[in-house]
């Protein structure tokens, strides 16, 4: 028996699955736009999830030089991919919030846009075991791979779709930017971010006895000092000038980067 075109578009319907909004292909008019704002090695972005895994552009034997770890990203969530070509997926280090990074690579596919990252802080890398191990400061970088939990169809899509990275990576157009935000996200003072979660405060870091003022040096990020001096008593900021208060010492950043240690 022939169905009637209406039967017929009804089973149709039951028999095609429903399609979520993270397997929807990216149309061409969303990806200009957002190529418009987020750009490979030009835009820089700030780590504001705690514990996101990183590993060794070098990769796993040293022998690389673009490896990278890969987490999905969905419904805000992050998992470790294992699609066909993630490779090197082997932990060497996790992000700490307010790690500064590079995006080095954004990619479109059919479900999602991959953003992938090289930090520009140094990670201990640990290779071998027993007396054979080796450990030493190398550069780290993951790939975020964004599955949107909506449909994105075009430019109006566009401020949802950032709101829903910047959960992860605040973004920002220069390494300067990144790294004044990077030095607020540090000392807890940071402004509210335009999502729930990325205004949340790093715990503070314990001073270290063992270590001296003079281990603070001209070029280095909050983060490096806040591993020897612990959280400061008071910050202030201006632009791209930051001014860390200690009891008996005041550190001044500028872009990101210690200018000048007073005593």
């Amino acid at each position: 028996m022939r169905l009637r075109p209406p039967v017929a578009a009804f089973v149709f319907s039951i028999l095609l699955p429903t399609v979520p909004a993270w397997a929807q292909k990216i149309p061409p008019e969303f990806r200009s736009a957002f190529e418009g704002k987020v750009r490979a090695n030009r835009t820089f972005g700030v780590v504001v999830k705690k514990g996101v895994p990183t590993t060794s552009i070098y990769g796993v034997n040293g022998d690389q030089t673009d490896a990278f770890y890969s987490v999905d990203i969905k419904g805000g969530e992050w998992e470790t991919s294992k699609g066909f070509f993630d490779l090197n997926q082997v932990v060497a280090d996790v992000l700490v919030e307010g790690e500064v990074v590079e995006i080095v690579d954004v990619t479109f596919k059919d479900a999602r846009i991959d953003l992938r990252t090289v930090s520009l802080e140094a990670h201990k890398v640990s290779r071998g075991s027993g007396f054979g191990q080796n450990t030493k400061r190398e550069p780290v970088s993951t790939n975020f791979k964004f599955f949107f939990p909506f449909a994105v169809r075009g430019p109006d899509d566009l401020s949802p779709a950032l709101e829903y990275i910047e959960s992860y990576l605040r973004l920002f157009p220069s390494e300067q930017a990144a790294r004044a935000f990077a030095g607020q996200v540090v000392s807890g003072t940071a402004p509210a971010a335009s999502t729930s979660t990325a205004a949340a405060s790093r715990p503070a870091a314990a001073p270290n006895p063992s270590t001296t003022k003079k281990e603070i040096k001209v070029g280095m990020t909050p983060l490096e000092v806040l591993e020897v001096l612990g959280k400061p008593e008071k910050e202030v900021s201006f632009e791209t000038k930051t001014r860390w208060t200690y009891p008996d010492l005041t550190v001044l950043f500028e872009s990101g980067r210690v200018k000048e240690v007073k005593f």
